[in-house]
């Protein structure tokens, strides 16, 4: 016997307050899968849209992962001169000094999580 799919509308986080959550989600993955460039500059882009969301429009069940996965793409923290001058955003200064195969980790992390939500 093939096990069935759980009908979506059966998760908590099918409900409409999630829509917003669902789109940015989804628009971040499609920047993982199509846009030029590296994993990285792949990331960078798919930053910018989990980044647009509050915890509170992610499900309670996806935060811890959400905000891990937030926490990991800018690590490093801003990059400032000697003034305290920000010279390089935290997300701009992670990407430029983590591997290919970091980013390939992050980048399956966030797969599995727009997969977990649909």
């Amino acid at each position: 016997m093939i096990p069935q799919r759980p009908n979506s509308r059966d998760k908590p986080h099918s409900l409409p307050r999630y829509r917003r959550c669902r789109e940015k989600f989804r628009a971040a993955l499609y920047r993982l899968a199509v846009a030029e460039g590296d994993v990285r500059e792949r990331l960078r882009g798919a930053y910018r849209y989990l980044r647009m969301l509050s915890e509170d429009e992610v499900p309670p069940a996806l935060r811890e992962k959400w905000s891990e996965i937030l926490t990991d793409l800018t690590k490093l923290g801003p990059e400032v001169d000697r003034d305290g001058a920000v010279y390089q955003s935290a997300v701009e200064h992670t990407m430029s000094r983590i591997r290919n195969s970091t980013g390939r980790k992050i980048a399956e992390r966030i797969c599995a999580l727009v997969r977990e939500f649909d």
